[in-house]
Order: structure tokens, then sequence, then C-alpha cells
């Protein structure tokens, strides 16, 4: 699955997206998901915008099957 099918997965299970780095805003605290050039990462930004990076994927699949457990999982 790509990050634009995970987008759309999340449209139609009517989940709210602020994950995914079309729908994620640098200054939104809470989780997101990072493209740098081909690696994935996940971080978290506080409530003072410190960002702490949590996890790294080197394929975008690694990076949407993490988020798709952590929303099912998680939340």
């Amino acid at each position: 699955m790509t990050i634009k099918e995970l987008e759309d997965w999340m449209f139609q299970n009517n989940i709210k997206n602020t994950f995914t780095p079309n729908f994620r805003y640098v200054t939104d605290i809470g989780e997101g998901l990072e493209n740098l050039s081909g690696l994935y990462v996940w971080y978290y930004i506080d409530e003072r915008g410190n960002r702490t990076d949590v996890k790294y994927f080197n394929s975008e699949k690694d990076a949407v099957l993490f988020l798709i457990d952590y929303l099912i999982n998680e939340r």
C-alpha cells in the first residue's frame, strides 16, 4: 500500500488524517510521517514545538504498514 492509498483508506473509514505528509502541518502537535528523500520518518511534536524522531523506515510500504497498525491498535 502506498501513502496515497492509505490516505484514501483513511478517508473512506472516516479517520481524520493529520499524519501523512500531504495532510500534516509542521505546526501541529502530535505524530506525523515525513518523507526525507526516500527515508520515511515517524516523529512526534510536543506542545512546545520540539520534534522527536521516533522511528525510521527505508520504504514507503514499511512506513504505511506501521501507520496502519498504529491507527488500528494504538489510537
